[in-house]
């Protein structure tokens, strides 16, 4: 995965899901807010990859 932008999905303390943009040197260039709704954290994913071409998506709040 080296040298390929991320938008990754995350789960904060008050359970609620937020999306960062990581760019291909893994720093964080930018963080949406937080969602109630999986329906809003879609929306994001497909504004920013807009945006951000060729990310790959990674989902950190599915268990595995």
């Amino acid at each position: 995965m080296a040298g390929k932008n991320k938008i990754v999905v995350k789960r904060a303390t008050n359970r609620q899901k937020y999306v960062l943009v990581k760019s291909s040197n893994n720093k964080v260039v930018a963080q949406t807010e937080t969602y109630k709704t999986n329906q809003g954290v879609v929306n994001a994913i497909k504004a920013l990859k807009k945006i951000v071409k060729n990310a790959l998506v990674i989902d950190e709040t599915r268990k595995t």
